[in-house]
């Protein structure tokens, strides 16, 4: 899964390297955040440890990362408390106060991943976002397909190169703006892919009133499709 790290980091480098697209979103006030570059050698070690192994998985797909989670991390829908869990021997080396920082989605994600189990999940479910890069404008998270017209595709066409890789038996939307996107990527001839129906964002899933309801919906796409039962107890009981 290499290749999949060093397809983003050379999408980067284009980007900086032509300059065009990085104008225009300086133009509108636009700031790509730094978490998937940063993190680099952080990433790799989760890949290397949770999809080396070759398998059939369906794909969940997100938006973009936010400002914390994934966009701190540089791993889509995994938190610093996330990679606490999930590469110990890694998060001893950020510092204290970065281990325990969370967010909302990923905290979602990461109590999904433990329920079934942590290796067996990755195993059977791959979870990525249209655009690996997350955008601020003054502060606040702005997603991809809020970006000028003409520099929107840039930032989600290096998602076909990752499915080519990855070879998923389909791909499942969480929200529904990636899903008109995957929609119209499949019309216009872009990805070869099925695309299930969509599951709610996982940030809208992590509220109470919206938990219980949420959490069914992942358990029956889930193990509808892969065949994996539950392990874990939910809440985790630290």
């Amino acid at each position: 899964m290499d290749k999949i790290i060093d397809l983003h980091l050379s999408f980067m480098d284009r980007l900086i390297e032509e300059g065009d697209v990085l104008r225009e979103l300086e133009r509108e006030r636009i700031f790509i955040l730094p978490g998937f570059t940063d993190q680099a050698e952080l990433v790799r070690s989760y890949y290397k440890k949770y999809y080396s192994k070759p398998s059939q998985r369906i794909v969940f797909c997100g938006i973009n990362p936010g400002k914390f989670g994934a966009g701190k991390t540089g791993v889509p829908f995994i938190d610093f408390y996330g990679i606490s869990r999930l590469l110990p021997g890694i998060s001893l080396l950020l510092p204290a106060h970065d281990r325990q920082e969370k967010e909302r989605s990923a905290q979602f994600m990461l109590s999904i991943i433990e329920e079934y189990g942590v290796g067996e999940f990755q195993d059977a479910v791959y979870v990525t976002n249209l655009s690996w890069y997350g955008f601020l404008r003054d502060g606040r998270n702005l997603n991809y397909y809020i970006l000028p017209r003409a520099v929107r595709h840039h930032f989600i066409e290096s998602f076909v190169e990752e499915m080519k890789i990855v070879q998923p038996s389909f791909i499942v939307p969480l929200s529904e703006e990636v899903g008109r996107t995957l929609r119209q990527m499949v019309k216009d001839g872009q990805l070869d892919y099925p695309i299930a129906e969509r599951l709610p964002h996982p940030l809208h899933g992590s509220f109470p009133t919206n938990l219980k309801k949420t959490r069914m919906r992942y358990h029956k796409c889930i193990e509808q499709h892969t065949g994996l039962q539950r392990k874990g107890i939910y809440p985790r009981e630290e």
